[in-house]
C-alpha cells in the first residue's frame, strides 16, 4: 500500500486579542478495493448427524425431531460447511452474511412455530458423529433463536456470521467455516449444498447455502 501525504499550515491572525492557529493535514491513501465473495457450503461435509448416531451427510439437512417417527424422537442436529481456501489468513472481514433455505418446517399437533438456533463450531474435514456434542459458541447475532412456523414456499433465513468468521481467518489451520443448526418445537428441512430438497422436491443449487463475504486483504 503506498500512501501520498501533503501538509497544509494556515495560520489566521483576527485582531490583536484573538489568533486562531489551525494545522490542517490532508492525506490520501490508495487501498485495495473491498473483495466481495459468494462461498457455497461443501455439500460433503455439511448434513445432519442424530443423537443415536447416524449421520448423513450430501443430503437435505434435518433439525430438530421428526413427529412423524415412532417414540422414542431422536434429536437431528444440522451443520453447514464452507470452504475457507478463498479467503486469505488474517484478512479482514467487514460482512459476512450465512444465507440458508428452510423447505419445510413440520410441527406436533399445537405448537404453532419452531425456533431454530446456530452455534459456529469446528468439526473439520469429516462429519461424524461426535460433531453432535463438539463444543460451540452461540452465533452472536442469533441469540434470541429465530422462529419457523409452516409455509408454502420455501423460506430464506440471513444471518450475521462476520464476528465469528473474523475468528477463523485469523487462524491458519482451519480449513472450513462451519456452523451447528439445532432446533426446538418440530422438525426444519434444510437444502443442502448440492440443492437436495425436502422429498418429493426437485434438487435446486440455486437456494443452497452461501456464505457472502466482503473482506480486504
Amino acid at each position: 500500500m503506498r500512501t501520498c501525504a501533503a501538509a497544509m499550515l494556515l495560520i489566521l491572525y483576527l485582531g490583536t486579542a484573538c489568533d486562531l492557529s489551525v494545522s490542517l493535514t490532508l492525506s490520501t491513501e490508495s487501498d485495495p478495493p473491498p473483495v466481495t465473495a459468494d462461498v457455497g457450503s461443501d455439500p460433503a461435509t455439511d448434513g445432519d448427524v442424530r443423537e443415536d448416531g447416524q449421520v448423513a451427510a450430501a443430503s437435505v439437512v434435518f433439525c430438530g425431531f421428526d413427529t412423524r417417527a415412532a417414540p422414542p424422537l431422536p434429536e437431528h442436529r444440522g451443520f453447514l460447511s464452507f470452504p475457507l481456501d478463498g479467503i486469505p489468513t488474517g484478512a479482514f472481514v467487514e460482512s459476512a452474511i450465512l444465507t440458508f433455505t428452510v423447505d419445510r418446517v413440520d410441527l406436533p399437533a399445537g405448537i404453532p412455530d419452531l425456533v431454530l438456533d446456530l452455534d459456529h463450531v469446528h468439526y473439520g474435514g469429516t462429519l461424524g458423529f461426535s460433531a453432535f456434542s463438539v463444543p460451540g459458541t452461540p452465533v452472536g447475532s442469533l441469540l434470541l433463536g429465530l422462529s419457523l412456523a409452516p409455509a408454502p414456499e420455501t423460506q430464506r433465513v440471513t444471518i450475521d456470521v462476520a464476528p465469528e468468521l473474523q475468528a477463523d481467518a485469523n487462524d491458519p489451520f482451519l480449513r472450513f467455516f462451519q456452523v451447528r443448526v439445532l432446533c426446538t418445537g418440530g422438525l426444519a428441512q434444510i437444502v443442502d449444498g448440492a440443492g437436495n430438497r425436502a422429498e418429493r422436491a426437485l434438487p435446486d443449487r440455486s437456494l443452497a447455502p452461501v456464505l457472502s463475504v466482503r473482506y480486504r486483504r
